[in-house]
């Protein structure tokens, strides 16, 4: 047996899908596929599958890893092939592999923010220039052992390209910290900068799309994890 990381896709309609969901729709698709994967022993076994950096519902992907083990005697191609072939359309394999890189080594992701707003201009642009030059955003964070606390949102970012305006309103590419040390959902961080926009800028944004675009590891020498 062999544990084998896969690349893939999550886009469209397959963003409202949640985490746990999204390990029952590979589960059964791996079934439907009759692909050889290995199962844990006890009481209620179930495939070994291992998300490397769980996507938050309403947010797109291009980079996104999980790492199943199989039984020997199956090729790369034909897993990638049969999977695409149950998955439903709006998740694609797009990478297999040998895993020789450990999750536990990811510290950040990038992430294409586009904010949905009419009559964006260079004085928008500015304001999100503004945000993101200030040395403390204090925000509500939650995490299942210490419930709500606060903290600084810049301590979470680590980097931010310069905004753009495009056909559908501003255009933001960010990297925030991410994995099991530290991590900031971008949805938080997004919220926090309509806000500051909603308060310093004529523009009212409607509404906002996120699509991860990297997932990153080796905080010293930063590279895409896959």
């Amino acid at each position: 047996m062999s544990k084998i990381r896969l690349g893939f896709s999550k886009t469209g309609m397959a963003k409202y899908i949640s985490h746990l969901d999204l390990l029952r729709c590979f589960t059964r698709s791996i079934m439907r596929a009759e692909l050889p994967a290995v199962y844990s022993r006890g009481f209620n076994p179930h495939m070994k599958m291992t998300f490397s950096l769980p996507l938050s519902v309403g947010v797109t992907s291009s980079c996104e890893c999980v790492d199943i083990e199989f039984e020997d005697g199956v090729s790369d191609s034909e897993i990638m092939k049969q999977l695409n072939k149950t998955l439903p359309p709006d998740i694609r394999i797009i990478s297999v592999g040998d895993p020789n890189i450990s999750a536990n080594d990811v510290f950040g992701a990038e992430y294409r923010l586009t904010l949905l707003c009419g009559g964006a201009d260079e004085n928008a642009l500015e304001a999100v220039k503004k945000f993101f030059a200030l040395p403390e955003i204090t925000i509500i964070k939650r995490t299942k052992k210490k419930g709500e606390r606060e903290v600084n949102l810049m301590d979470f970012v680590l980097g931010v390209e310069a905004p753009k305006i495009t056909d559908d309103g501003i255009e933001i590419c960010l990297t925030l910290s991410a994995g099991g040390r530290k991590n900031l959902k971008p949805e938080i961080a997004t919220e926090s900068l309509i806000k500051y926009m909603t308060e310093n800028t004529d523009v009212r944004v409607k509404g906002y799309n996120i699509h991860r675009t990297k997932i990153l590891y080796d905080i010293n020498d930063p590279k895409i994890f896959k």
